[in-house]
């Protein structure tokens, strides 16, 4: 039977996606072979005293088969009418370029939905950020082949009439799309983008830290905060998800340090950092920069979906439940952490082993931790 999903009606039939999409021809960073740490969360209430609709106990999951959203089998980017007068870059824009081109970009990209930043006519790490993204959405160019400058010939294809079309198509609501192969993301508001974003996902590697936590796994405060060592896998799972909660400022969840956080897999949230580089290199959570983050929250509400197209080039549909769950931390087997009995200070003994214990295998691109700023 068809349901509602996050007390929504959807109409148009149930379609299925293409495999072998323009979106789903990279590899994945890691092995689809990881062991998941068995945690179960039982009758989760949302904020509102209302069971939100998880699957298997995931309080942002969503079971695709309930859904009757329709998918765009079309191109993510199209140009609609004719373009007005145009203008030519005197030189190839990239980071340290400065003047009136530097404005006139950033002034475009705001316009067709990215963020930059100020137009201040400095070409800093944001507008290199809107770039990359501009790169990911409009040239569909993988990650690690997006260079961050603006030729003429790029300049000429910014100033074309875009359109930007959401895959999965919810006329009347606000929903977020989110592409891990160019790390990128869009938010649609009745299916126009609301935001155009750069984003920095799970980068695969296995970490072992000391940290202090104030957020738990499901992005309820801890307080008094609690220190721990522990392991983890920086995964970023694809799937369906249901934004379910947020809390303002800084936070010390399980997967590091987050700003202004909405969660929508269980400690796995959209949210803003300092270092958000045109690599995955979080720890699972998906990273925007922090002037984003600044406003974000006030576009998404709580059950709005998040599709998340993963690096293996599955389509968001195509998960199971299990591949949907998080790699959750585990205690630091090798942990010398001690904690000196006095009431004003805590020494903290932090290990320096990435060993995984023998239940989790380790991915094969590295071993070294990932850092600790932020999820």
């Amino acid at each position: 039977m068809n349901r509602a999903v996050g007390s929504r009606s959807h109409t148009g039939g149930t379609l299925r996606p293409k495999q072998g999409s323009a979106l789903g021809r990279w590899t994945p960073a890691v092995g689809a072979a990881l062991v998941l740490t068995a945690v179960v969360f039982v009758g989760f209430s949302g904020e509102n005293g209302t069971t939100n609709p998880g699957v298997g106990g995931n309080p942002g999951s969503v079971d695709p088969a309930g859904l009757t959203v329709e998918v765009n089998q079309g191109p993510l980017v199209e140009t609609n009418g004719i373009a007005g007068p145009k203008t030519t870059l005197t030189a190839t824009l990239g980071k340290g370029s400065s003047g009136e081109e530097v404005r006139a970009l950033q002034d475009r990209l705001k316009a067709l939905g990215f963020d930059p930043g100020p137009s201040d006519g400095d070409f800093g790490n944001g507008t290199q950020q809107a770039v990359w993204a501009f790169e990911a959405i409009v040239y569909n160019l993988p990650y690690d082949q997006q260079v961050g400058v603006v030729t003429n010939e790029m300049w000429q294809r910014m100033q074309d009439p875009l359109v930007f079309n959401p895959r999965r198509q919810e006329p009347d609501d606000t929903h977020m799309e989110i592409y891990l192969p160019v790390q990128a993301a869009i938010v649609f508001t009745n299916d126009k983008p609301a935001l155009i974003t750069h984003i920095s996902s799970g980068s695969g590697v296995e970490w072992c830290e000391v940290f202090t936590q104030d957020t738990d796994d499901l992005g309820i405060k801890i307080d008094p905060p609690i220190l721990k060592d522990e392991c983890g896998v920086s995964v970023t799972p694809g799937g369906i998800f249901l934004f379910y909660r947020r809390y303002p400022g800084n936070r010390l969840g399980p997967l590091g340090g987050m700003w202004n956080p909405v969660y929508f897999n269980y400690g796995i949230a959209v949210h803003g950092a300092d270092q958000v580089p045109n690599r995955p290199a979080s720890h699972g959570c998906i990273r925007i920069p922090q002037w984003i983050a600044d406003y974000f929250p006030q576009l998404v509400a709580k059950n709005d979906r998040v599709y998340v197209w993963g690096m293996d080039g599955k389509e968001p549909e195509d998960y199971t439940k299990d591949e949907m769950l998080p790699v959750f931390n585990y205690p630091n087997r090798h942990s010398t952490l001690t904690l000196e009995p006095t009431t004003t200070s805590t020494t903290v003994k932090a290990t320096t082993t990435t060993k995984a214990p023998t239940t989790t295998v380790a991915p094969t691109t590295s071993t070294e931790p990932t850092p600790p700023a932020s999820g």
